[in-house]
């Protein structure tokens, strides 16, 4: 690993918000009960992270079609469904992410596996920005003892995280186990309304969050940053997957100057990926 020089020679522009974005305030809670049940006998991919341990999940594309092929009267309870027509993964304030399982996801889980499965055991977890939930479901094989998984959506939640799982449960058999064993959670709303709210409620705190590809756009560096700083215990770590930058204006760089600002964090470069776009992962800790 190598700690990251901030860009500190040069004059640093002024962040501004998308102040045209507006976030949803809607908060609601899930349980592996609330996962679609029909889904789960779309095409199943495999993401093979060791000879021994391979994770499932519904494959996107089957999972898309479905959707398109609902019924009208199923469609108007999909409030993100003009996004799936449109083959869109991201409209600003109605989906973030969406049914898209991103390389940092795939990066993030060879990372915890090298470095942290071991570690992870009877600890809590929390995922952000879950979407198809890789690295969470990798916290429950490696024996987390509360694994909090949140998305912006809910339907990304009811659809695709709980129903993938589920699968994972259910093709090792050990879906009673996990109930006993592990504590799941399924959260969908926005970062800030939801860092709000478990402050509120006096919300356990995590020793370990995994994020990935959550910065693609600068407004959104402030209510990532809001939830870290409140719900990452004192001496926990998060693990942030991301590419160098973004179409929609993020960048690593910006981010890390960006919590460099804030003093809460400080944050190291722990791995590069060159094949295609540059990928990293950051591990961040309290100051």
């Amino acid at each position: 690993m190598f700690e990251f020089n901030f860009c500190t020679d040069t004059k640093k522009e002024e962040r501004k918000s998308d102040s045209t974005v507006v976030y949803s305030d809607s908060i609601q809670s899930f349980t592996l009960d609330d996962g679609n049940k029909n889904v789960l006998n779309l095409r199943i991919n495999v993401q093979e992270v060791s000879d021994d341990l391979r994770l499932s999940y519904i494959d996107q594309n089957a999972l898309e079609d479905y959707l398109r092929g609902l019924q009208n009267d199923q469609q108007e309870e999909f409030c993100v469904f003009g996004a799936v027509q449109t083959h869109e993964d991201v409209k600003p304030g109605l989906i973030e992410g969406g049914f898209t399982l991103w390389d940092g996801s795939r990066d993030l889980v060879h990372y915890i596996f090298k470095h942290f499965m071991q570690k992870l055991n009877g600890k809590n977890v929390l995922e952000l920005g879950c979407g198809c939930g890789l690295p969470g479901i990798l916290a429950v094989k490696a024996g987390a003892r509360f694994v909090r998984f949140q998305d912006y959506n809910s339907e990304v939640l009811k659809w695709w995280t709980i129903p993938n799982v589920n699968v994972n449960l259910k093709f090792h058999n050990e879906a009673e186990n996990h109930r006993e064993r592990s504590t799941l959670e399924f959260f969908s709303g926005d970062w800030s309304h939801l860092s709000r709210s478990w402050q509120l409620n006096n919300d356990v705190k995590f020793e370990y969050i995994f994020t990935s590809e959550t910065i693609y756009r600068s407004d959104l560096y402030g209510r990532l940053h809001e939830i870290l700083e409140t719900t990452l215990s004192r001496n926990g770590i998060v693990l942030l997957a991301c590419k160098a930058s973004y179409g929609p204006g993020g960048s690593m760089f910006d981010w890390l100057n960006f919590i460099e600002d804030q003093g809460v964090f400080q944050a190291t470069v722990c791995e590069t990926t060159n094949s295609g776009a540059i990928r990293y992962v950051l591990q961040m800790t309290r100051l």
